[in-house]
């Protein structure tokens, strides 16, 4: 960084008063403060990501504008971030039985999941270790896998099995050859995947979950079936999306009808390590017949689970739902929307659960549009000129502060 003006060398000052007509030595000063600006700049864009955010609300500002906007950090964080955190690739229901398979995309790496044949949950990328060809396609269920691309077979536990017309070649070894395993683990009926196996240290799926499974264990998710699925694809970056997850503040301007569900006085946003819930009371003052959220004696709140970086488990006292926000490109993002419900053996108590279903789903479908207006007139915002960082409330954004903190820590080790 230059010196300040004012901190210029005296014999410098001396040489320019006096070799200089005054008009130069005003340009030449203004061309120094210049420098000075462009070197401050510059330092501040190269400061370390994880001191971006304070650790105090109070005096925080948001991730600047540019993580929002420029394509050349997409790249990173699904490096940085994506990479090292478990991440939802699907639910025990694609892989009952053993030879069971589905393939799946996660950060932009092809994945394979299939349960082997001692009934074991694995997960592989999808990569043949020829020429880099599909090993597996679609779902099904398979006694092997076959590349597409040349044959190239491989067992349901990774090994290499055959090679067609690969002989003479030297210093090859098909135990060197299998396929690459990913880390895989479950809670309840979710599927998740780590990618860096183990090249950096992380923790375990539970230890990463921390007490979420203790807090739903009554509700039985694991027993719920899935209804109904929706996918969305929104102009905006993925981080737009899960800031305006984590917080109510916009409820009241944004959701008019969730509004009227929920007791906004009594919203909250409570933080863990990985995780922050919002726990959202229902409104105790509306006539029955004509709400949405229906109370049980059991749970008389909506919990909205998040887990870093992007998975969001809304749990109502009817019914779950998985959000899972995907970044497609800087300014681009697929939600998936899945919802899961108890299903009932009488057909008179079907019906009523079946049209419980679609009033619900509505209702999202209502909230979600809402959500991705908001989101798309944000992520304009972002990209203008006049905008760069903001500031939190601190009464209500606590999970959007929670959020940049375990961004710009995973973002800033590489």
């Amino acid at each position: 960084m230059r010196a300040p003006i004012s901190v210029l060398p005296l014999w410098l000052l001396e040489r320019l008063n006096t070799r200089l007509p005054p008009v130069r030595i005003a340009a030449l000063l203004a061309a120094l403060r210049g420098l000075q600006t462009t070197s401050t700049v510059t330092s501040l864009h190269k400061e370390p990501h994880r001191a971006m955010i304070d650790d105090r609300i109070e005096i925080a500002s948001t991730l600047p504008s540019r993580f929002y906007t420029d394509a050349e950090h997409l790249a990173q964080e699904k490096t940085s971030i994506f990479n090292r955190t478990w991440q939802l690739v699907g639910r025990l229901a694609q892989v009952e039985e053993p030879g069971s398979y589905f393939t799946a995309d996660v950060a932009g790496e092809p994945i394979v999941v299939v349960r082997d044949r001692g009934g074991n949950i694995r997960a592989f990328f999808n990569v043949c270790r020829h020429r880099a060809g599909p090993a597996a396609c679609g779902a099904g269920i398979a006694a092997s896998f076959k590349c597409g691309y040349h044959g190239w077979t491989y067992s349901l536990e990774g090994r290499l099995l055959g090679t067609p017309e690969f002989d003479g070649v030297e210093c090859f070894n098909k135990s060197d050859f299998g396929l690459v395993p990913v880390e895989a683990d479950v809670w309840e009926q979710f599927i998740f995947v780590r990618l860096n196996n183990g090249r950096q240290p992380g923790p375990s799926l539970l230890e990463y979950l921390e007490d979420i499974p203790s807090r739903v264990e009554g509700i039985g998710i694991a027993r719920m079936s899935l209804i109904e699925r929706r996918d969305y694809i929104i102009n905006c970056n993925w981080k737009v999306y899960v800031d305006n997850y984590l917080e109510g503040y916009h409820i009241p301007i944004v959701h008019p009808g969730l509004h009227r569900e929920l007791d906004y006085s009594k919203y909250r946003t409570i933080t863990h390590r990985y995780y922050s819930l919002q726990d959202a009371p229902i409104r105790t003052n509306v006539d029955s017949s004509e709400r949405l959220y229906v109370p049980t004696d059991s749970q008389n709140e909506n919990f909205y689970f998040w887990l870093f970086p992007n998975l969001m488990v809304n749990i109502n006292p009817d019914n779950t739902s998985t959000n899972l926000i995907i970044p497609l490109a800087a300014d681009k993002t697929l939600t998936v929307f899945e919802w899961f419900a108890h299903t009932s053996k009488s057909s008179e108590a079907a019906s009523e659960t079946e049209k419980r279903n679609r009033v619900t789903i509505a209702f999202s479908e209502e909230i979600q549009q809402e959500d991705i207006r908001i989101c798309e007139a944000v992520q304009s915002g972002l990209g203008s000129i006049s905008y760069d960082r903001g500031r939190y409330s601190v009464k209500r954004e606590n999970g959007v502060h929670h959020f940049h903190k375990l961004w710009s820590e995973f973002f800033g080790e590489n």
